[in-house]
């Protein structure tokens, strides 16, 4: 910022406190107040600034100033050059990273930078980065503000156990157990109920493919007893019959959000981002310590954390803790035995069998008359 604008910037912040600090006589008792709340309320053509309002706190801050330091320090600090400008390179591709998901965070978006090596890690500070994504019109709010489609309603399951929702998350490379030289991707697979936001299960596995959902899901359900409806997304896995079938026969109501509109899952993927911020940091510590080298080990960290501090702690949304008010407003509900879930989740496929009593390893069209009754 230039001299000349430090100095307009000065002159606008002295003309609103001038009739308090030029004034020779005091303040009569409740008077400063009185004018300070009749000031905050009026509306002016401040420079540099889109606001036309000066809050009383704002104003207050201004009378301080002025009373330590005079004028000079009504003056705005100018911003340090260097450290707060971003390559256009970081800068383009944070774009991209928000232009392809509006929800994700700045700290995420940090992450994902500093991850694929296109950031240093700690050269970008998310104050900077924010500045630069909202002087793009790229905020969050800017972009909600924007955006031309459907009013979106806050929804919330009445009651436990009436709504869970499913999905998967990409998570830290961990050492390959077939190849310790190698990486691999460790996947995350949670189940959340609705009401409350519990976590009735949730585990990090090495895919995101149709077995470790059904692990997830046979888990929950044995855990905790049977939803009346499962809300997940379109993917090949959340949309295979396997999954219908299990769905139809403990008598639970699948329901898939629409395609390329995810806000039905936002508690979830809401999850998801507390998960980045507040147990990935922890586990990129402990790897760099050396420690937290396998799955297992993984699965620990995540499950403690889960259940002596995500659950624990006040949600935001409901203003109680997970576990208080998923135990509170529980209701007695169908809870299958490990015998009859074992049954429900096996698979089942169709093949034909031919003279000699060999089963074909593909399947056959329903129209054959040689299909036999299904085989488990």
């Amino acid at each position: 910022m230039d001299p000349i604008q430090q100095e307009q910037i000065a002159a606008a912040r002295y003309a609103l406190i001038a009739p308090v600090v030029s004034r020779q006589t005091p303040f009569a008792p409740g008077e400063l107040a009185a004018w300070l709340k009749e000031t905050s309320s009026r509306e002016y053509d401040l420079p540099g600034s889109v606001r036309q309002t000066v809050s009383m706190r704002t104003l207050e801050r201004y009378l301080a100033l002025y009373r330590r330091g005079g004028w000079d320090a009504l003056k705005p600090k100018g911003r340090p050059a260097g450290p707060s400008k971003l390559p256009s390179s970081i800068l383009q591709k944070a774009i991209v990273l928000r232009q392809e998901r509006p929800e994700r965070s700045v700290e995420q978006i940090i992450f994902l930078l500093e991850e694929s090596g296109i950031a240093p890690y700690g050269s970008v500070a998310s104050s900077t980065l924010a500045r630069h994504l909202r002087k793009a019109g790229l905020s969050r709010k800017q972009l909600a503000c924007d955006s031309s489609a459907t009013l979106f309603n806050r929804f919330e399951a009445a009651v436990v156990m009436m709504l869970w929702q499913s999905d998967f998350k990409h998570f830290v490379h961990l050492p390959d157990p077939k190849d310790p030289k190698r990486k691999r991707k460790a996947m995350l697979c949670a189940v959340l109920d609705d009401c409350s936001r519990f976590i009735v299960h949730a585990q990090f596995y090495w895919d995101e493919k149709l077995p470790r959902l059904e692990d997830c899901l046979k888990k929950a359900i044995l855990k905790h007893g049977v939803p009346e409806t499962f809300y997940c997304d379109n993917g090949s896995v959340f949309s295979s019959h396997h999954l219908a079938r299990i769905c139809g026969k403990l008598g639970i109501r699948l329901v898939h959000s629409r395609p390329y509109r995810p806000q039905g899952r936002g508690k979830i993927e809401r999850f998801f981002q507390f998960v980045d911020t507040s147990f990935r940091p922890e586990v990129q510590a402990a790897m760099s310590a050396g420690g937290m080298t396998t799955l297992d080990e993984l699965n620990e960290a995540f499950q403690a954390w889960l259940e002596a501090y995500y659950h624990e702690r006040k949600h935001g949304g409901t203003n109680e803790s997970p576990r208080g008010r998923f135990e509170r407003d529980r209701t007695a509900g169908k809870r299958p035995s490990l015998l009859e879930l074992n049954e429900v989740f096996l698979w089942e496929e169709r093949r034909t069998v031919n003279k000699t009593g060999c089963v074909s390893s593909w399947a056959t069209p329903m129209r054959r008359q040689e299909l036999q009754p299904a085989t488990k």
